[in-house]
């Protein structure tokens, strides 16, 4: 959480004279800090999803190297994983922002706000793992070694990502 809190600190020094003139309307500091943390959370899930998306590149290019050494038939299994991580980018790209309208029944506050961030934050290790496990698949196709281990590790990392992201709407529907 104090990592947020570090970013919003850093989000309100860049406010102009006037922006901070009005946070000393009551009530309006905490909307303004709950809209930029909504909204930090958006570019991190963004970044989540871009950092993954650039996957695809090493997937195509694992296809390539098979074509190349005419082990073109090996490489159904990677366009299932292709399909599997544009799910797993769209999930990403679409997932709610922490939003609570003024007649929404689940409030969603600045506390549960901080949670999500945190959460989006701790997925950055999967993902990375992820882009590694698809670099060692990528590097096993160059090589000609067996890929159905490093696609099935592939597969599993992110079967487990999408898992762990459905958790997050546990935590939006948490009253």
């Amino acid at each position: 959480m104090s990592e947020l809190n570090s970013k919003l600190q850093t989000v309100k020094s860049k406010e102009n004279f006037l922006e901070k003139i009005v946070r000393f309307i009551p009530g309006y500091d905490g909307y303004v800090n709950r809209d930029n943390s909504r909204e930090l959370d958006t570019l991190l899930r963004n970044t989540l999803a871009t950092k993954l998306d650039s996957n695809h590149t090493r997937l195509k290019n694992t296809i390539l190297n098979l074509s190349k050494s005419g082990k073109l038939f090996e490489s159904g299994g990677i366009d299932k994983l292709d399909k599997k991580l544009q799910q797993c980018v769209a999930k990403f790209k679409a997932a709610a922002k922490g939003y609570s309208g003024a007649f929404d029944v689940v409030k969603v506050k600045e506390d549960k706000l901080n949670q999500l961030y945190e959460f989006d934050a701790n997925l950055l290790d999967n993902v990375e793992s992820i882009s590694a496990a698809c670099t060692e698949m990528e590097n096993s196709s160059k090589s000609g070694g067996d890929l159905s281990t490093a696609s099935d590790k592939v597969s599993a990392l992110l079967d487990e990502l999408v898992k762990l992201f459905d958790e997050r709407e546990n935590i939006l529907n948490a009253v």
